[in-house]
């Protein structure tokens, strides 16, 4: 790792109550517009399902027999009633399935990563505390009163725990959400307006980036 930043940490009541370091090589990244917008492109497409289709005229049903005969109707002529210009026929140059997937190198997105963090860091939203604290059984109430003492209501919870109750606490509430460090992207990080993270989630992000993952 690089050269240490400083940061302080608070406890859930918004309390500072000492300071840790920071990796530069993680949180002291110079902005890379370009990177981040080809790899959070790269993350939107490949959610794509990519399953949109519309039936051209040889999947329509019908049409075997000419509608009409070929002349003296005064229409104009016609094949098959499965042609584009007739009411239940086919769709010409309509969306088809497609991949729309993109590849990224695991090495850009971890830059585009620490890009993202260093940016939060830029504009002071990120808040490192000690402990979430929630034991026993999920707490939607403990996590939003926690969000509102550090005043980041609308923010991205990190903490590397054995259980689910943090996600479970954060899931129902809207504009935050709860990510492992294991899973965090470039993506997670600029959709919220705050990163709050834990002591030790900020311990295993900060291992992931000397894991090189």
């Amino acid at each position: 790792m690089g050269t240490q930043m400083e940061i302080q940490v608070k406890d859930i009541s918004g309390k500072a109550v000492k300071k840790v370091a920071l990796s530069s090589d993680v949180f002291g990244v110079e902005m890379n517009e370009h990177l981040l917008h080809l790899v959070v492109k790269a993350y939107q497409a490949n959610r794509r399902q990519g399953t949109h289709a519309t039936k051209t005229k040889a999947m329509v049903a019908g049409g075997g027999k000419k509608p009409f005969k070929q002349k003296g109707t005064g229409e104009a002529r016609q094949g098959s009633s499965r042609s584009p210009l007739n009411p239940g026929g086919g769709v010409s140059h309509g969306p088809q399935p497609r991949d729309y997937n993109e590849k990224v190198n695991a090495r850009s997105k971890q830059v585009a990563l620490a890009v993202a963090l260093s940016d939060k860091v830029r504009h002071n939203r990120l808040i490192v505390v000690d402990d979430f604290k929630v034991a026993g059984k999920p707490s939607t109430k403990h996590v939003v009163n926690a969000l509102k003492a550090l005043k980041a209501e609308k923010a991205l919870v990190l903490d590397e725990r054995k259980d689910d109750l943090l996600f479970r606490s954060t899931r129902n509430i809207h504009g935050a959400a709860c990510v492992a460090p294991a899973e965090v992207n470039a993506e997670h990080v600029l959709r919220y307006e705050n990163f709050v993270i834990s002591i030790t989630g900020l311990d295993a992000l900060q291992q992931r980036f000397q894991g090189g993952k």
